[in-house]
């Protein structure tokens, strides 16, 4: 049996793990769908494991819920601070964690508030995401291409619901536009610092919220800088700072223990 904590950041769960007690190579595709199982396992979005780092404080690693690795998660960087914290680990003055997408620094604000830097998007020095017209099924989108330590499609237009996700995200997440996938993003803006948004994952489908997606929307459609942009999710509000020259991205959300146990391998 191994030890496990579950937590969620706006909805969107992780089980985390340390590799103190078990090492990388347990975590096949096998053990990660097994785990994540919604009715036959813990059930989660996502599996993070704490290693350590030569470059920072810490190291992440991240495995979706169908068994496949990705670089970084935004909700899972603020959970991951909150299971370090928990662990017994000193991060009162802010710790430097590596990812997929770079090394990023995070803080504890108080109570279950948590702050981090994310990646700059890969247009920083280009001006602007790519624009691609994609289509799936019945419907033709305009999509821009973000990547922000991980790819997106951001997609604005009227409101969509769930269930509208779950139709077009599939195919749009395997368009061969984005070799490796691609979380699909679509967006209704709300104000010049608000939007509304509805996530398909890249390896999990429909979550209640996503982090890095929240980044890759504010950065696509940025209409003010260096203050937050409220990004709405069915599991809440992510708010993302973005800096004028793009260097610099903050997201700053809730991160919550849900429980802990122990489960079978």
């Amino acid at each position: 049996m191994i030890y496990f904590t579950k937590y969620h950041g706006l909805g969107n769960d992780f089980l985390l793990f340390d590799e103190r007690t078990i090492p990388q190579e347990y975590f096949t595709s096998e053990l990660v769908r097994r785990l994540c199982q919604r009715h036959t396992g813990v059930g989660a979005d996502g599996i993070l494991l704490r290693t350590k780092s030569e470059r920072a404080n810490h190291r992440m690693l991240l495995w979706n819920a169908d068994g496949s690795s990705a670089e970084i998660s935004g909700n899972g960087l603020r959970c991951f601070v909150h299971f370090l914290k928990d662990s017994g680990y000193d991060v009162s003055q802010g710790v430097q964690i590596e990812t997929g997408g770079g090394v990023l620094s995070a803080w504890h604000k108080g109570d279950n508030v948590f702050e981090t830097t994310m990646p700059a998007p890969d247009f920083a020095k280009t001006g602007g995401p790519s624009q691609l017209k994609l289509t799936a099924h019945d419907l033709t989108f305009d999509v821009l291409s973000v990547n922000v330590g991980n790819p997106h499609g951001v997609i604005f237009g009227e409101a969509r619901d769930i269930p509208f996700a779950e139709k077009y995200g599939p195919s749009l997440e395997r368009n061969g536009a984005f070799p490796q996938g691609a979380n699909i993003e679509f967006v209704k803006v709300l104000a010049r610092d608000a939007a509304q948004l509805v996530v398909w994952e890249r390896g999990a489908g429909i979550t209640l919220a996503c982090g890095s997606g929240s980044v890759a929307t504010a950065c696509a459609g940025c209409a003010v800088v260096d203050r937050p942009i409220a990004i709405h999710q069915p599991g809440g509000a992510l708010h993302i700072t973005v800096a004028t020259d793009f260097k610099e991205i903050r997201q700053r959300s809730i991160a919550e223990r849900v429980c802990a146990g122990e489960v079978y391998l």
